[in-house]
């Protein structure tokens, strides 16, 4: 069997990868570090990163170092957020929102739309071309280091194929999701369901970078959940692994917005709250419907109910349902850490009894909520998916950047 060559341009497209995502976690690297931990030589790292200085995507610092030495001072690697920039997009039932970042995942600008069409895909995803457009044209982003885009969306996508296969709460119907965005987008894209993109932010660059087997749980008016293995997503047959919402969890319950009866939803979700305090009676009909139910459960979490004994019952009951039905997936999948985010992670008294229900029944991993500690936002977890899916990654098209102001352009063509 003849051995395997790999070309030349792809071994220099991965190095320049692993010395741009690696300059990126650890701000002021030397050249030295870089070699020993890419694997290759001084001489290689020194090419490419003058490559990545002319580009203007990394810069040269200072280290100081708390020794006296009278030659050369040190000097270490840092990227450099003006060389580039990248939207991120989050699309949900209640909101839609389009997040100018530099390179660096430092926050530039923001439009947050009101579609008014949401459950009209066409007319939702031409309105956010539109204002993508306007984003990048008021903060002056030449067309050339606009890097790429990362897209949350409240929905299923089947990642082969990039087709879209369940978005109940937008109310869209299956489509090819992925290639419609490549029509109105001239620019790298990614496509990721909303909780997984936050898992996989957390997972590479937040409080959970440090784990490499998590579930994350998103707990609003409904359930979302991502499982993260040897820190890869667990994606399943049909790619709804984590979407712990419609579980089966009670026989005879109530109905779910899916439409079928029983759903963990219906026990454990910001719908069950709402239905033990009487506030709504059916999860979900309507675009508009689920829109003043989200708004009404805001209320519900929010700091001026905290002193409502009937709440707080309605909250800490859902969620001891959730901890009860996500225990023996726990048990069964062993992972290092689960963290509960979303409206009702960030409230204190839902993520207290999750939190305590779990560690009275054996639990022992680490078990971090909203609640304590700050998760990163479904806007800023489109960002990182496009840092790392794109930008930190070989699908970087390096030469965009090298053609520079000659094919500059403000918006999309």
């Amino acid at each position: 069997m003849r051995p395997q060559f790999e070309e030349p341009q792809n071994i220099r497209r991965r190095n320049r990868a692993r010395l741009m995502a690696l300059i990126f976690e650890n701000p002021k690297i030397d050249r030295t570090q870089l070699a020993s931990m890419v694997g290759v030589s001084n001489a290689a790292v020194s090419n490419i990163s003058g490559e990545l200085l002319e580009a203007g995507l990394i810069k040269e610092v200072e280290v100081v170092k708390n020794t006296i030495n009278r030659g050369r001072k040190p000097v270490g690697l840092e990227i450099n957020g003006h060389g580039g920039f990248v939207l991120g997009v989050n699309i949900l039932a209640t909101d839609v929102s389009i997040v100018l970042a530099d390179i660096c995942g430092c926050v530039i600008d923001q439009i947050d739309l009101n579609p008014r069409r949401i459950e009209n895909p066409e007319k939702t995803l031409n309105e956010v071309k539109h204002a993508a457009e306007e984003i990048l044209k008021k903060n002056k982003v030449p067309r050339h280091q606009l890097f790429g885009i990362g897209f949350g969306i409240a929905g299923f996508l089947d990642q082969s194929t990039g087709e879209l296969k369940r978005a109940p709460y937008l109310g869209w119907p299956p489509f090819d999701l992925t290639a419609r965005l490549n029509q109105l987008f001239d620019c790298e894209l990614v496509v990721e369901n909303v909780t997984r993109s936050i898992a996989l932010a957390e997972n590479r660059f937040g409080v959970l970078s440090s784990f490499k087997d998590l579930i994350l749980i998103r707990s609003g008016l409904g359930l979302g959940g991502a499982f993260i293995s040897e820190r890869q997503l667990l994606e399943g047959r049909e790619n709804f692994a984590g979407d712990i919402g419609h579980i089966f969890a009670e026989r005879g319950g109530g109905i779910c917005s899916c439409g079928k009866m029983g759903c963990l939803n219906t026990i454990a979700s910001g719908w069950a709250v709402m239905h033990m305090l009487g506030d709504a009676r059916i999860s979900y009909a309507t675009i508009n419907q689920f829109r003043r139910q989200n708004a009404r459960l805001a209320e519900l979490v929010s700091d001026h109910a905290k002193g409502s004994a009937p709440i707080v019952e309605a909250l800490s009951r859902a969620s001891q349902r959730l901890a009860m039905h996500i225990l023996p997936i726990c048990q069964a999948y062993d992972p290092e850490a689960i963290c509960l985010t979303g409206p009702l992670g960030r409230n204190e008294a839902y993520a207290k009894t999750f939190k305590d229900e779990l560690f009275k029944n054996g639990l022992k991993c680490q078990i971090i909520t909203a609640s304590e500690t700050k998760i990163i936002s479904p806007a800023m977890a489109a960002v990182y998916l496009a840092l790392s899916n794109i930008v930190y990654s070989t699908r970087f098209d390096f030469d965009q950047v090298s053609r520079g102001e000659a094919e500059a352009k403000v918006a999309f063509k």
